[in-house]
C-alpha cells in the first residue's frame, strides 16, 4: 500500500472523505439514491467525480528484473519479431467481416481460429524499430490449471501480402530469484507506451510488463505441462518466450464500491499534450451490473484517464499515489474497448467497442449523443474487443473474440482488422 509515507496516507484519507460518485460526497445511507439516478443509453458521456480513487505503485521495477536474471539474457521485441512462427492469412473481399470504412486485416491460423482453450481479448499497437507491431492478449478459458494470459506479437508492417506472421508469448510474474508463475488474469485490456505494456487487472488496477525483458525458455515435451523452474530449465507450458511483469499499480484494499471500479479494458490516448492510459468498466444488465447503473442496469460503466509521465512512460505519482485526471460515466452497456478520436485534440471524445447488439462501435463525447455502427446492420464486426487508434488519425484497429463455434472470419470468426478513422468519425 502506501508503506510508511505519511503524506501519501494523508492524501488518500482526505480524498476518500471527499466521496466518489457522479455528484457531491455521499452522506451515510444515500448510496441507494445515487445508484438509482436515471441513465439513458446513448446519452453523452457524463462527468464523474473520481476524487476518491487512487492507485499505488507496487515499485517492484528493479527486483522483478533482478529475479529474472538467472532465466537467461534479456531479449527485446526485435528478437521476437525475428522469430515469428505462425502465419495468419490476410483477409480478402470474401473472407472479411462487414465494417464501415474497412481497409484491411487478417485472421489467425486454423488452430488459433478453432481453439476453445484461448480467447482473444485486447489489442494495442506500436512501432519497434521500423516494424509496425500489433499485440493481442488471449485469456485461458478451461477450468482447472490456469495458464494465465498469452500475447500474440504480430508484424503488421505489410498488409498487402498473403499472410501476417506472429508468435505467442506467455506472460509471467516473477516470484523470487529465478522463479516465476503465470499471470492469472482475464487480459481484457492492453496499452503500449515506450518499453512498457500495461494490462488491465480486473479487480485491482494495472499490471506493467517490460518489453525489453523477455526471456527464452525450454520447449521440450516435459515443459508443455509446467511453468517456472523445473530441474535445471525454465518452462512456460511449451511457449518459447516469456514476458515478465515488472510492477503494478493497485487500489488500496480500503477502497470499496462504489469508489472501487473494475479495470475491464484499456486504451492509449496521446491527445491534449498529456499521454494517458485509459481504463473502463464492462457492465451489462445481468451478471455484471455496476454501481451507477441507475434505472437501466448495464449503463453505469465508468471511463478513467490516467496521466503518464512522458519521461519515464510510467504513471504520474503525486504524494505516493496516482489519481485519474478525468472520469466519465459512459452510458453504454457491454463495453469491451476504448480508443481516442484522434481527429480531435480535446480529450472528451472516444470510440467504444461493445458486444451490445452482438457487436457495435460507438462514437461518444461529452457534447453529443452517440453515433452507432452496428453488426446487425453490416456496419461492424461481431463480438469486438480491444481497439487502438493510430496517432496520425488514419487507422482504427480492433480485434474480435469470435462467435462461439464460428471459424469463418466473414461471419463471426476471430479477426484483427482496421478501418479509416474518418469513416467512423
Amino acid at each position: 500500500m502506501f508503506g510508511r509515507d505519511p503524506a501519501a496516507w494523508s492524501l488518500f484519507i482526505a480524498a476518500c472523505l471527499g466521496g466518489c460518485g457522479p455528484g457531491p460526497a455521499l452522506e451515510p445511507g444515500s448510496e441507494v439514491e445515487t445508484q438509482t439516478q436515471a441513465l439513458t443509453e446513448g446519452a453523452p458521456l457524463t462527468t464523474h467525480d473520481a476524487s476518491c480513487l487512487r492507485l499505488v505503485d507496487q515499485n517492484t521495477w528493479s527486483s522483478a528484473v533482478s529475479n529474472m536474471t538467472a532465466v537467461g539474457p534479456a531479449l527485446g521485441l526485435p528478437a521476437i519479431l525475428g522469430d515469428l512462427n505462425r502465419a495468419g492469412p490476410v483477409l480478402t473481399a470474401s473472407t472479411r467481416p462487414p465494417a464501415t470504412g474497412y481497409k484491411g486485416g487478417f485472421r489467425w491460423n486454423d488452430g488459433d481460429m478453432a481453439t476453445t482453450d484461448w480467447i482473444p481479448q485486447a489489442l494495442t499497437a506500436g512501432v519497434s524499430g521500423s516494424t509496425n507491431v500489433a499485440i493481442v492478449s488471449w485469456h485461458y478459458a478451461p477450468s482447472g490449471t490456469d495458464k494465465g494470459v498469452r500475447l500474440s506479437v504480430a508484424d503488421i508492417s505489410d498488409m498487402s501480402g498473403s499472410a501476417i506472421n506472429y508468435r505467442h508469448v506467455l506472460l509471467v510474474r516473477p516470484t523470487g530469484a529465478g522463479q516465476f508463475t503465470t499471470v492469472n488474469e482475464h487480459g481484457g485490456g492492453l496499452a503500449w507506451f515506450g518499453n512498457y505494456l500495461y494490462m488491465a487487472d480486473t479487480s485491482d488496477g494495472l499490471r506493467v510488463f517490460d518489453l525489453t525483458q523477455m526471456r527464452q525458455v525450454d520447449t521440450s515435451t516435459a515443459c508443455e505441462t509446467q511453468v517456472g523452474k523445473v530441474g535445471s530449465v525454465w518452462c512456460a507450458y511449451g511457449y518459447k518466450y516469456v514476458l515478465p511483469q515488472v510492477s503494478a499499480y493497485t487500489m488500496p484494499s480500503t477502497l470499496t464500491s462504489p469508489c472501487r471500479p473494475k479495470f475491464s479494458f484499456l486504451g492509449k490516448d496521446t491527445r491534449g499534450g498529456t499521454s494517458a492510459v485509459l481504463s473502463g468498466e464492462y457492465c451489462n444488465s445481468g451478471d455484471a451490473q455496476c454501481p451507477y447503473d441507475g434505472t437501466t442496469p448495464g449503463l453505469g460503466g465508468r471511463l478513467y484517464r490516467w496521466p503518464l509521465d512522458a519521461s519515464t512512460n510510467r504513471l504520474k505519482v503525486v504524494s505516493g499515489a496516482v489519481v485519474p485526471e478525468r472520469a466519465w460515466v459512459m452510458n453504454e452497456p457491454n463495453v469491451q474497448g476504448v480508443a481516442p478520436v484522434m481527429t480531435s485534440t480535446a480529450t472528451t471524445s472516444y470510440w467504444l467497442s461493445s458486444t451490445r447488439y452482438n457487436g457495435a462501435l460507438f462514437k461518444v463525447s461529452t457534447s453529443a449523443s452517440r453515433k452507432a455502427f452496428l453488426s446487425g446492420s453490416s456496419q461492424w464486426a461481431k463480438m469486438p474487443e480491444g481497439m487502438h487508434a493510430t496517432g496520425s488519425g488514419t487507422n482504427l484497429w480492433t480485434v474480435t473474440e469470435g462467435v462461439s463455434g464460428v471459424t469463418n472470419p466473414a461471419t463471426g470468426g476471430r479477426v484483427v482488422f482496421f478501418v479509416d478513422q474518418a469513416a467512423v468519425d
